[in-house]
């Protein structure tokens, strides 16, 4: 199924739906639930994707929209249709994935309904306005806040991502304004469903410079990914080396508890960390064995001519700072000892053991063991 087609259905079952409701229930508040919930569905397959972190489904605005506008009952009803909806079309390829993502959305609208009620009935404030908006708020902050710890959870690691926390804003502030253009704030009246309507093109318009950003990010990674494979065509390292040593490199460094951005850099540094040797790849080079060092070196001179891989050079040539460059020398020398079958595994550590102690560090190999 096409991405146009997913995104229409909702569209079409909002439609048909608003329209039943308008003929057998045209003063009842189900209407604005059905459009609610048609654009919680359709936001469950829009997702705002910032470096370093989960994406975030434009539909958790619209989830704070919905716990002002309804119930606690409807609330549930609403978002569990729509969740149900987006279960069908979401493009996860497995079900698991599609279980577990529906799991971690159930989540939010339970904490942002839990928070936004909570609020309301304990925080007192003078100021109806501020107490709303508070609220509000809050509800926005929650359902993040549930989404990041479960997603947390399942990668096995306790940090929040940092990065990426614009995508936060752009989500809470856009779903209280809906939410106050609904039904107003004080002795103000609302503008009805033309208010969220509104309000929701600044989000779709973050939602496209998002994508955009996310498009540049995947053009760069396909070009480092075509860059690694030239060694291996040159038939100076074995096939497939490169892509293993950076995917062992970036368990390595999650381990160690990298942040995304670092284990961005180690991993384009792993792809690339062969690149070096084309240019010791000549006759009068091949009358002597090239070190390793030299290769790193080289490698780490091209990479310098782009501004935006020179963290990767230092990671090559060791003058990073960090522990990166002997991640990578470990997992590389792994690979080579392996030859990329895992029944070798506990022989190549055993190997890197037993080499000398200042040329592999022994946090790294701790590591190892455990990824």
């Amino acid at each position: 199924m096409s991405r146009r087609t997913r995104v229409a259905i909702p569209i079409v079952l909002g439609a048909l739906a608003a329209l039943a409701v308008e003929i057998f229930d045209p003063e009842g508040p189900w209407l604005v639930l059905v459009l609610l919930g048609a654009a919680i569905a359709l936001g469950e397959l829009l997702e705002l994707r910032p470096a370093g972190r989960a994406p975030l489904p434009l539909s958790y605005a619209f989830i704070v929209v919905l716990v002002r506008a309804g119930t606690p009952s409807q609330v549930l009803a609403t978002a569990g249709a729509a969740l149900a909806i987006a279960f069908v079309l979401r493009p996860e390829a497995t079900l698991w994935r599609r279980c577990y993502t529906t799991a971690v959305r159930t989540a939010a609208v339970i904490a942002a309904l839990v928070t936004y009620t909570v609020v309301m009935e304990r925080v007192s404030i003078a100021d109806e306005r501020w107490l709303v908006l508070l609220a509000l708020v809050a509800a926005g902050a929650a359902e993040i806040a549930a989404s990041d710890l479960l997603t947390a959870l399942s990668a096995r690691h306790s940090a929040f991502a940092t990065q990426g926390r614009t995508a936060d804003l752009a989500i809470i502030a856009s779903g209280a304004l809906m939410a106050i253009s609904l039904d107003g704030i004080g002795d103000r009246d609302g503008m009805g469903l033309w208010g969220p309507t509104l309000f929701a093109i600044p989000l779709l318009a973050a939602w496209f410079a998002f994508e955009q950003v996310a498009a540049i990010r995947r053009t760069h990674d396909q070009t480092i990914a075509a860059l690694s494979v030239v060694p291996e065509l040159a038939g100076l390292v074995r096939t497939g080396h490169a892509e293993r040593v950076a995917a062992l490199s970036e368990r390595l460094g999650a381990e160690l508890g990298f942040e995304h951005e670092q284990i961005a850099v180690l991993r384009s540094a792993a792809l690339l960390h062969h690149l070096g040797h084309l240019c010791l790849d000549d006759d009068a080079e091949r009358e002597r064995p090239v070190e390793p060092w030299e290769v790193a070196t080289k490698g780490a001179e091209i990479l310098r001519q782009t501004e935006e891989l020179t963290p990767a050079a230092a990671i090559l040539d060791g003058s990073d700072t960090s522990v990166a460059s002997h991640i990578l020398r470990v997992a590389s020398a792994y690979d080579e000892l392996s030859e990329g079958d895992p029944s070798k595994r506990d022989a190549a550590i055993e190997a890197l053991h037993l080499g000398p102690g200042y040329v592999y560090d022994v946090r790294v190999l701790a590591a190892l063991e455990r990824a």
